[in-house]
């Protein structure tokens, strides 16, 4: 019984831990979303709502986010931070299905001959069926549709031109965004905002 009594004490620290910690992130996380880390020109008209990530991160922290995109719907993602955090780079990763013809297998099989005329029509029976003449063996191949996942790099901060991302999916899709915070000699705590912009393009939608 004493055992016992130590492990639930054990377990109620533990999880008591666990939940300020909680507590702790959420807070930071609400204190970052109240800053203004991105100006008006960068964010233009589009609706940040729902899907946009606000964190505290260090110097040489990485954290990755999945998001939908929806059909049809113009996106514009990017990332920001607090200058004391020095540079931050994402990268976008989009999920592919690619599709392949492959050989199963060649394996024999009876073909049925029947006769024809010398103009190559078939002859017919006074029932009308084909006249059989024979059969012969012959290779037959089968195929099956091989499908392999495949993960495509669509932007690179590093690389990009623009510091944004931009995208209007024909189909519905999920995505990752890579957060990366450079390292620093001198360790800094600060804000980053993940920015997912959605502007509706369906122009039967009903505005206010």
């Amino acid at each position: 019984m004493k055992y016992n009594s130590k492990i639930i004490i054990f377990l109620i620290k533990t999880m008591s831990v666990l939940f300020l910690l909680f507590i702790a992130l959420q807070i930071n996380a609400q204190n970052c979303a109240k800053k203004k880390l991105a100006s008006k020109e960068m964010r233009l008209d589009f609706d940040y709502r729902g899907q946009s990530l606000f964190l505290e991160m260090s110097n040489g922290d990485t954290t990755t986010l999945n998001v939908v995109l929806y059909s049809k719907q113009n996106y514009r993602i990017f990332v920001v931070g607090e200058q004391k955090l020095g540079n931050i780079d994402f990268t976008i990763i989009v999920p592919r299905k690619k599709f392949n013809r492959v050989m199963n297998g060649v394996k024999p099989k009876k073909k049925l001959i029947y006769r024809k005329d010398p103009n190559g029509f078939y002859l017919y029976n006074i029932d009308g069926e084909r006249i059989l003449e024979g059969e012969e063996e012959v290779m037959d191949t089968t195929w099956i549709r091989e499908t392999t996942s495949i993960k495509e790099l669509v932007y690179d901060s590093r690389k990009a031109e623009e510091p944004f991302w931009v995208a209007k999916p024909n189909k519905t899709q999920l995505i990752s965004i890579k957060v990366s915070v450079d390292k620093a000699s001198k360790i800094q705590k600060g804000c980053v905002g993940v920015y997912v912009g959605r502007e509706y393009s369906n122009t039967y939608q009903f505005r206010r």
